[in-house]
């Protein structure tokens, strides 16, 4: 199986939508017009780095930045 390779620009795109909201890989991949793929692994190594992290509603799986994330849920909560 061939390795998954992107450029620092197509991990820059990802993470300025990051930024922006909650995204399921498959949107996330569409509006950015890139292979989900690469955006999977993207992601993923934006969570390894600590630049984006996952949230579950329980029954799906979106990902933005901590301070997204961090934002959402104090709203969430009401405050």
């Amino acid at each position: 199986m061939a390795d998954i390779t992107y450029t620092e620009e197509d991990k820059q795109k990802v993470l300025e939508k990051l930024g922006q909201k909650t995204w399921k890989i498959k949107d996330l991949a569409k509006i950015l017009k890139m292979d989900k793929k690469v955006v999977q692994k993207i992601v993923m190594d934006l969570i390894d780095e600590g630049k984006a992290a996952y949230w579950s509603s329980g029954s799906t799986t979106y990902y933005s930045t901590p301070e997204y994330i961090e934002e959402y849920e104090r709203k969430r909560a009401g405050g």
